[in-house]
């Protein structure tokens, strides 16, 4: 087991969230002291594919950020997540059953692979088999992304898929009784998720996203729909109540008009000027903003109770574990 991997509790009242994406990467710092959280710094942080690390490093230095902790989000390429049955284990040892459950489901040697998992609460599925997320990641990338993060001069926290951090996100509105699903959207395709309080229940990835998502998103909806509809009759936890739509660039209010004529759910914008009070990210334009919020979502984990409160409505909740360090066992 690589020790970096291991898990650690942070007292720190900054945490960032770094995301690489498409010509560099984005990073953000949160800082989680009393009192609403407040996100002073989101930047997107250009460079070529062979500077990166450099680029990053002198970014960190000027802004003062050397030796913080640092969640990393692995981008959609990085890592495979599978839905599988979950062996009769204790919880610390589901990573090594779970290893040995998803060889025939990977094309590469489970020796070049770091899996880790996390499972369902217990009445997923109607409690009838028991479910759990296994994530998969190239051991050759995950030292490639650690000496990446190390080298700028951060200290990593821990590795979170793209799910957690959007639950993350849904943790900032989601009362702890309620079904609610978010939703993020890409060119052309989606990714959406239900959780119940702090669970996550569902995650799936549709294949319509903004530039082919139908006439009046028609086709958009009905892939919607029927993750909504397969959460309703597969899961047992009753109808989604709220969808959050996390911003989108150009078409938001077009979008939220023509899908909340079909779909049979309340549809809501995360609401970044009453999370985020006073943050930079406000003065960017929505297509920007939206490019940040899977960072945030990573910058957002905690591995402990810990109350942050992002407005009065909503109090943070402390998060479970789901996705830990990505480690071997």
């Amino acid at each position: 087991m690589l020790a970096w991997l291991k898990r650690s509790k942070t007292t720190a009242d900054r945490l960032l969230g770094l995301a690489p994406v498409a010509g560099g990467c984005v990073l953000v710092c949160l800082q989680r002291s009393a009192g609403p959280v407040r996100l002073p710094t989101c930047e997107f942080i250009a460079a070529a594919p062979g500077s990166q690390g450099e680029v990053l490093r002198q970014r960190v230095e000027a802004l003062g950020l050397q030796g913080l902790p640092v969640n990393l989000l692995l981008s959609a390429a990085d890592y495979q997540l599978l839905l599988v049955e979950r062996p009769d284990v204790p919880p610390a040892e589901l990573r090594a059953a779970m290893r040995w459950r998803i060889r025939e489901l990977v094309n590469a040697p489970l020796d070049s692979l770091v899996v880790d998992a996390f499972a369902l609460p217990d009445d997923a599925y109607r409690g009838r088999t028991p479910m759990a997320y296994c994530a998969v990641l190239s051991r050759a990338r995950m030292q490639a992304l650690a000496d990446w993060v190390e080298g700028a001069g951060l200290r990593l926290h821990s590795i979170d898929i793209a799910e957690m951090a959007l639950r993350n996100l849904g943790l900032l509105i989601a009362g702890e009784s309620q079904n609610l699903a978010v939703l993020k959207l890409n060119a052309r395709d989606g990714l959406i998720c239900v959780q119940h309080g702090r669970d996550l229940y569902m995650a799936r990835r549709i294949e319509r996203g903004l530039d082919n998502r139908g006439a009046d998103s028609a086709q958009l909806a009905l892939e919607i729909q029927r993750s909504l509809d397969y959460f309703e009759s597969q899961l047992g936890k009753g109808p989604v109540g709220r969808l959050l739509l996390l911003p989108v660039p150009a078409v938001g209010e077009q979008l939220h008009a023509e899908l909340g004529l079909p779909l049979s759910v309340r549809i809501e914008r995360l609401a970044l000027d009453e999370l985020f009070a006073g943050s930079p990210l406000l003065e960017l334009p929505a297509d920007q903003q939206a490019l940040y919020l899977p960072a945030i979502g990573a910058a957002l984990r905690q591995e402990h109770a810990e109350a942050v409160e992002p407005r009065q409505a909503a109090p943070r909740r402390a998060q479970m574990a789901a996705v830990r360090h990505l480690e071997t066992s």
